[in-house]
């Protein structure tokens, strides 16, 4: 599998083997124009998150007889290609979601010079705050609190994340690759956000800050301050999940907000047998 492309993390090997460490039956499918597809078993069935991504631009007729031919039952895409879906027997049973993407290429007035004044004038006054930042590499017993804290605020806003248990054997897998950016009110964390590097891609994972923090726009320097060193080693895009404007729209203004584009993702699709 080559990691060299801008691969999503659900679709990169280090994911992959993070979910091989809890156990998950996780299985490689080769497609000739495509990066090696992450594949995970739903109820008897080969599910890609993600997925497929085509190494170069592949015509109609030929995604569609890869896909026909791969094992794939269940996707969510990564790409809006409906035709290619619909000639090779899926159909489309949840309309697409949006992602947030931030390009992080360039020096870092570049990265600066694409948030929104608006996003960059709340940073800027973030550094008049007394909070110290900080980036460290993640750790189980040092970060409890974090994990401890995120689960909080998913039961208080009743959402679901992906369990703690794969940070945990990600940075076990690729101890180097978790990071915390951290803001600290002289001993005592008031604001974090994690992120899962899989270049040139990051993934921004979880974030959590106090009140205090978030009226210092914490936030907004944690997240700058990340993309600007992940862009200066070398890293292009900073992924900073879905965008749902109707069910979160404060969280989705500081997406936008950082200059990310949004894009809409390839929907759900179900392979029909015998279509």
């Amino acid at each position: 599998m080559n990691s060299a492309l801008a691969l999503p993390l659900q679709q990169h090997p280090s994911f992959a083997a993070a979910l091989r460490m809890l156990g998950q039956p996780v299985t490689l499918q080769d497609l000739e124009h495509a990066a090696t597809v992450v594949t995970l078993q739903r109820c008897g069935i080969s599910f890609a998150s993600r997925g497929p991504i085509w190494r170069t631009p592949t015509e109609l007729a030929e995604k569609t007889r890869q896909l026909r031919q791969s094992g794939l039952r269940l996707i969510n895409a990564d790409a809006d290609d409906p035709m290619a879906y619909r000639q090779a027997g899926f159909r489309l049973i949840h309309s697409p979601a949006s992602v947030a993407e931030m390009d992080i290429g360039g020096i870092e007035q570049d990265i600066l010079a694409r948030a929104r004044s608006k996003w960059r004038n709340i940073w800027r006054r973030s550094h008049n705050s007394r909070l110290n930042f900080q980036h460290e590499r993640f750790s189980k017993q040092k970060h409890a609190w974090l994990l401890e804290a995120d689960l909080h605020q998913q039961q208080k806003k009743r959402f679901r994340a992906l369990p703690h248990t794969l940070i945990e054997a990600y940075a076990v897998h690729q101890r180097k690759d978790v990071i915390a950016h951290i803001a600290y009110r002289k001993r005592d964390p008031v604001a974090a956000m994690l992120f899962l590097l899989h270049h040139p891609v990051a993934t921004y994972h979880l974030g959590w800050a106090s009140d205090d923090a978030k009226r210092c726009g914490a936030h907004h320097r944690l997240l700058m301050d990340a993309a600007i060193r992940l862009g200066g080693r070398g890293f292009t895009r900073l992924d900073l999940g879905q965008v749902a404007t109707d069910t979160t729209p404060g969280l989705a203004r500081f997406k936008i907000g950082t200059g990310a584009v949004v894009r809409p993702l390839g929907g759900t699709w179900l392979r029909i047998p015998g279509l």
